[in-house]
């Protein structure tokens, strides 16, 4: 019988017990064993455990980490992120860890040096790179099926009204707004499928719509430039009604674009499609739009995203390899972000500076 990874979830209550935790169990992962949950509300660890048939439930991060496990899915505020990671990377786990990976690259910093020390595997959560229709897209414009990347636009939005004790709605413990909610996904999407990291950035951001307890976001447009020298539109609403959301992801070369509505989220599906002009022609000057273009509708059978982080993950420590998205990931991620808030508190456009630690 092959082995199984054993895992412990630090922060049942909200995203893991949300998608990860059901999501990981139907999914049947014959090479990942959940073995503990942990919330610093004893109830909702209790209540996580009962649902799902766990043996074992915390209050406490000591007492997870106590159990013989081989890794933990860090699944708490951002605020909170360095200190556990370093407590489990002590403790000699591997580390899976959601995004945002944390508040400063400092910390960042701190992270990857606790876990050399331990000789512990990290992986950081950009979920959304498992969505089918963004490999799809992905294999495209790095293959040159729409010549040279011109525009790349990501987009996710959501209905978020104020809501008591939501630590989202908490600039001291979320970090901001929709930007560094959403758009983390965002930015790490667009890079990821373009194959060039973003290199300046400008914005802007407002408190539209929901009245927070704090001055975070719940608007923010960003416009970004590619190291490959395309632009980029960044766009994160926490005011905009589900019913009309389109999570667009947006891909324009010289040779055609590809369109995805539905597939930024947490669900493995969407839509997508690409429009290909097979051969180059002169100006229109009368704007007749009617040069015959090829048109590919992707039907794709896709896997849940957070169960495919589980085997992902727990592959890479069975078979000793490095994880797909490390460290120097998440220390460029923070680095666009802080570029981002910082370009629009001070009205200009600013250069991303990523440190290498």
């Amino acid at each position: 019988m092959a082995r199984k990874i054993k895992w412990g979830v630090i922060g049942a209550g909200g995203i893991a017990s949300r998608r990860t935790i059901p999501e990981w169990l139907a999914a049947g992962i014959d090479i990942a064993a959940l073995d503990s949950v942990m919330d610093i509300d004893p109830a909702a660890a209790r209540r996580v455990a009962g649902r799902f048939g766990i043996a074992h439930w915390c209050a406490n991060e000591s007492e997870l980490l106590a159990r013989d496990l081989d890794a933990v899915y860090i699944a708490t505020p951002l605020n909170m992120h360095c200190a556990q990671a370093i407590q489990a990377a002590a403790a000699g786990k591997h580390i899976l860890c959601e995004k945002p990976i944390a508040a400063t690259i400092e910390e960042v910093n701190r992270m990857e040096e606790a876990c050399r020390a331990a000789g512990v595997k990290f992986m950081l959560g950009f979920s959304m790179r498992n969505n089918i229709y963004h490999q799809k897209a992905r294999e495209l414009v790095q293959g040159g099926a729409i010549g040279r990347l011109v525009m790349a636009r990501a987009q996710l939005t959501c209905w978020y009204p104020p809501i008591e004790g939501a630590w989202r709605q908490d600039g001291a413990i979320s970090g901001g707004g929709a930007l560094i909610d959403m758009g983390a996904h965002c930015i790490d999407l667009i890079e990821w499928i373009c194959g060039s990291k973003i290199i300046e950035v400008c914005g802007f951001q407002d408190q539209l719509v929901q009245h927070y307890r704090t001055p975070i976001e719940d608007a923010s447009t960003a416009v970004v430039r590619l190291e490959n020298g395309a632009h980029g539109i960044i766009d994160n609403y926490f005011n905009l009604p589900d019913a009309a959301a389109q999570n667009a992801l947006e891909l324009h070369g010289t040779r055609g674009s590809i369109i995805g509505r539905g597939t930024i989220g947490q669900d493995p599906g969407g839509r997508l499609f690409s429009i290909v002009q097979p051969e180059e022609t002169g100006y229109q000057a009368d704007q007749i739009r009617n040069v015959p273009a090829r048109r590919v509708e992707f039907n794709l059978e896709g896997k849940s995203l957070y169960a495919r982080q589980i085997e992902i993950f727990s592959n890479c420590i069975l078979e000793d390899r490095e994880p797909p998205i490390g460290f120097a990931d998440g220390r460029h991620s923070v680095a666009v972000i802080d570029a981002i808030y910082r370009a629009v508190r001070e009205r200009r456009t600013i250069e991303v500076e990523t440190p290498i630690s």
